[in-house]
């Protein structure tokens, strides 16, 4: 199938992605920004192992969910996913992802928590740019074409007037590395200031949940399912201990990579360094810590190695966050000796394809 060829389409379903599939022709075939019982005419732009991915052309049946998108670039921007729907339908769609993942585990009900708005919610936006084609922007990883979006409303008020100012006279030309014509800005609101990062690692400005509010939110499932028992805990890729900062712990060990000196019931170790669980074992031993609670929010690559964690510790009860189902899901089916007793889905990234998941489970 020759790419930019137009073929046409009729939507069956959405896949985890938030992309319309369609199965006509000889091939299946993924479109952003379509509806189920939608038909029309696409553009191919890439396919790979029997699959055509797409973008949409033009509709000739439009789905009686459609709506119109509150922000002007979402047509073209490939960051969002469900504003052509309402949140209703948006949130719907992820339950079902959510059961669709999980079908292999026995999980009990899954709760839902909504987000608390749709738009205007990130703290942290990052954009790339070009000074040779003189674009900054969201980058489609499909196309590598980088997509203006001076009115996006994705971030806080803080970070969307930061995107307007950049856009202003092209005042983001003046500001971007000269000795680097294309590469990426962070734009970050904390402690009550906006900052630029240029080319830097992701959270440069210091890692926090993108969604205040939902992060809140989060806190109170924790603890809520915590308790008010103290329990000894140990906190993985724990950061500034942000899960469990405010729960009644007796001990705590929180363990990520730090760069600077932090409190004692602080680590700095890499998981995924090969050795990195006997060295946290040896440590726990030294401290006279045994761990009853185990509390982790790892990357989107997940932790791989959980079994063996759970086997070497043995803690009464986990709480496995994770910004990747996917992995989770992975990292979940390897583990036997402990059972699902509480799933929640947390709405920390309304309008687009990504959910937080929180799964608990506890030590048959």
């Amino acid at each position: 199938m020759r790419q930019n060829r137009p073929i046409p389409f009729k939507i069956s379903t959405l896949d985890s992605l938030g992309q319309g599939v369609s199965k006509l022709g000889e091939r299946i075939t993924f479109i952003p920004k379509t509806l189920p019982g939608e038909e029309g005419e696409a553009i191919v732009q890439a396919e790979k192992k029997g699959v055509a991915f797409a973008r949409m052309n033009s509709l000739s049946v439009s789905s009686s969910d459609r709506v119109k998108p509150v922000c002007p670039h979402f047509d073209v921007c490939p960051s969002c996913h469900y504003l052509h729907t309402s949140y209703e339908k948006e949130l719907a769609t992820k339950k079902e992802n959510f059961l669709n993942l999980f079908r292999k585990l026995p999980l009990p009900e899954i709760k839902v928590v909504p987000a608390v708005r749709r738009t205007g919610y990130r703290n942290r936006v990052q954009l790339h740019y070009d000074t040779k084609i003189r674009k900054i922007g969201m980058l489609d990883a499909r196309t590598q074409e980088i997509i203006n979006i001076p009115q996006c409303l994705i971030g806080v008020p803080e970070v969307s007037k930061a995107i307007q100012n950049l856009y202003a006279d092209e005042q983001w030309l003046k500001l971007a590395p000269k000795n680097t014509p294309r590469g990426h800005v962070e734009i970050y609101y904390k402690d009550q200031a906006t900052e630029l990062s240029w080319n830097s690692s992701y959270a440069q400005g210091g890692f926090t949940q993108v969604f205040g509010e939902m992060n809140a939110l989060l806190h109170q499932e924790i603890a809520n399912w915590f308790g008010n028992e103290k329990s000894s805990v140990l906190d993985l890729f724990a950061g500034n201990g942000n899960l469990t900062n405010n729960l009644p712990y007796s001990e705590r060990l929180c363990v990520d990579i730090y760069n600077a000196a932090k409190e004692s019931d602080f680590y700095s170790c890499s998981l995924y360094e090969p050795g990195a669980l006997e060295k946290v074992s040896t440590l726990l031993k030294k401290k006279n810590l045994s761990p009853q609670v185990l509390i982790l929010d790892p990357p989107r690559s997940g932790l791989t190695d959980l079994k063996e964690w759970l086997t070497e510790l043995n803690p009464a009860r986990v709480a496995y966050v994770s910004c990747d189902p996917h992995t989770l899901v992975r990292d979940l089916l390897k583990v036997t000796d402990y059972r699902p007793t509480g799933a929640v889905l947390l709405d920390f990234f309304p309008s687009t394809f990504h959910f937080e998941s929180l799964i608990f489970l506890e030590r048959k």
